[in-house]
C-alpha cells in the first residue's frame, strides 16, 4: 500500500492534485504547518487530517516523525513548491533515507540550474539551446536607445511575480550592482502573451510522457497567469524540451515554457519550472497520465502510456477570468458557453462543489492572496 504526500496545502496546485489523486483512488498524506482556523478549514476542504510539517529547521524532525507513523506504507513525495523541495533535498543529504520514502527528482545540481533563471540562461547558451538574448545591466545603462524592448525577471521566483517590462524609450530602473545581480535582463520577444507550455515526465534522463498547452487568455493580459488554455501536442516543442531536459539529465516532472521568435522563425525556451505547474489538472483531464506515471516511476513500477486528447481545455474561471471579463466590460471572445464538457475548471473539477467553494474562498481571502489579488488588478 502507498500514499501520495501532498505539501503546501494552501496552494491551489495542492488542492487540485489531492482531488485528482482521490479521483484515481490513491490514498493521501496531507502535510503542512497550518494551525488554528486554517487547519480546520483546510481539513474540511481536503476531507482528510493534516500531519504537521514545518518549513523551518524542524523540517527533518517532522518528516522523520511522519514516516515513522506510516512505516507500514510507501510514501511518495511530489515536488509542489521549490522551497519545500529544497528542504527535501537537504533531508536526503543529511542521513539515511527511510525505506518507505519514494520520489522521482532530478539531480540537485540540475534542479538548482533551472530554478536560477540566470544560471539556466548561461547553461542554454553553452549547450546551444535557443533562449532570448541576455544583456548586462551596466551596458544597458549606457545604451541609448535600448536595443529592444526588455523584460527584467527575478533570477528566483515563479509565475509573473516581480517581472518588469521596459519599453523602448524608457530607462532601465536604477539599481546597485548587488541589486542587479538578483535579476536577469533579457530581450523581450514580440508576442509575450503567446507563451506555450510543454509538460514533461522523465525518468533517469529518459522521457516518459509529454503534452502541451497553448494560452488563449491570461490575467493580466500582459505577463499574467494563464486563465484559459487549450491542450496541444507540438512535435517541435516536444523535441526542443526533450533536448534540454536530456542535457540536464532530468528526472521527474518539469514545465518548459516556449515563445515563438518571429525574427528567427523559431521557438526559444523562456524558462523551466522544476515543480508541479499551476495547470496540472489538464494533465489528468487530457489523458496524459503524467501524474499517475510520476507515482509509478517513483515506486519503480512500469509507467502506462497515455493518450492525449488535444480537444481539451483548462480554465481558471474564478476569480481571474471573470475579473478579465468585468474589466473589459464583456468584450472577451469565446467567454460564455465555450468547450462544454471538454473544459476542466481549476479548483472545481474532480472535487465536490462544497469543498471547492470552501477552499476557493479560503484561498482568495487570506492575507497573502488578497495582496496578490490587489497587485494583479492594478497590473491589469
Amino acid at each position: 500500500m502507498y500514499r501520495v504526500m501532498i505539501t503546501d496545502l494552501v496552494t491551489r496546485k495542492s488542492f487540485d492534485l489531492a482531488n485528482i489523486m482521490k479521483h484515481r483512488g490513491i490514498e493521501l498524506l496531507l502535510c503542512d504547518a497550518v494551525e488554528g482556523m486554517s487547519r480546520l478549514v483546510l481539513e474540511r476542504a481536503y476531507g482528510a487530517p493534516i500531519e504537521p510539517l514545518r518549513k523551518t529547521d524542524r523540517f527533518d524532525e517532522d518528516l522523520h516523525a511522519i514516516l515513522r507513523n506510516y512505516h507500514d506504507e510507501k510514501i511518495v513525495y511530489i515536488p509542489i513548491e521549490e522551497d519545500t523541495t529544497l528542504l527535501f533535498y537537504r533531508f536526503l543529504e543529511r542521513g539515511e533515507v527511510p525505506e518507505n520514502l519514494f520520489y522521482n527528482l532530478p539531480p540537485k545540481e540540475s534542479f538548482e540550474t533551472v530554478r536560477d533563471k540566470g544560471r539556466f540562461s548561461a547553461f542554454c547558451h553553452v549547450k546551444g539551446i535557443p533562449v532570448p538574448a541576455e544583456y548586462r545591466y551596466e551596458a544597458l545603462k549606457e545604451t541609448v536607445p535600448l536595443p529592444d524592448d526588455l523584460i527584467i525577471k527575478p533570477r528566483y521566483g515563479s509565475g509573473s511575480a516581480g517581472i518588469r517590462f521596459v519599453d523602448r524609450g524608457e530607462r532601465v530602473p536604477e539599481m546597485t550592482a548587488a541589486e542587479a545581480e538578483k535579476y536577469l535582463f533579457q530581450q523581450r520577444l514580440e508576442n509575450p502573451q503567446n507563451v506555450e507550455g510543454g509538460f514533461f515526465l522523465f525518468e533517469k534522463g529518459k522521457m516518459v510522457g509529454y503534452y502541451g498547452h497553448r494560452r488563449i487568455r491570461t490575467y493580466p493580459e500582459r505577463g499574467g497567469v494563464t486563465v484559459f488554455s487549450k491542450c496541444e501536442k507540438s512535435p517541435e516543442l516536444r523535441e526542443l524540451g526533450k533536448e534540454v531536459l536530456e542535457k540536464l539529465s532530468w528526472s521527474g516532472m518539469a514545465m518548459v515554457e516556449f515563445l515563438y521568435d518571429s525574427k528567427t522563425s523559431g521557438y526559444r525556451i523562456i524558462e523551466i519550472n522544476p515543480r508541479l505547474w499551476g495547470s496540472l489538472m489538464l494533465a489528468e483531464f487530457c489523458g496524459s497520465r503524467i501524474l499517475e506515471n510520476y507515482v509509478l516511476s517513483a515506486l519503480g513500477a512500469t509507467c502506462e502510456p497515455g493518450t492525449v486528447d488535444t480537444s481539451r481545455y483548462i480554465r481558471w474561471f474564478f476569480p481571474w477570468d471573470l475579473l478579465l471579463y468585468l474589466q473589459k466590460r464583456g468584450r472577451v471572445r469565446r467567454f460564455w458557453g465555450n468547450g462544454g464538457k471538454k473544459v476542466c475548471y481549476i479548483n472545481f473539477t474532480y472535487s465536490r462543489f462544497d469543498r471547492s467553494l470552501l477552499f476557493t474562498l479560503y484561498n482568495m481571502f487570506n492575507p497573502r492572496m488578497m495582496r496578490k489579488l490587489v497587485q494583479k488588478v492594478r497590473g491589469g
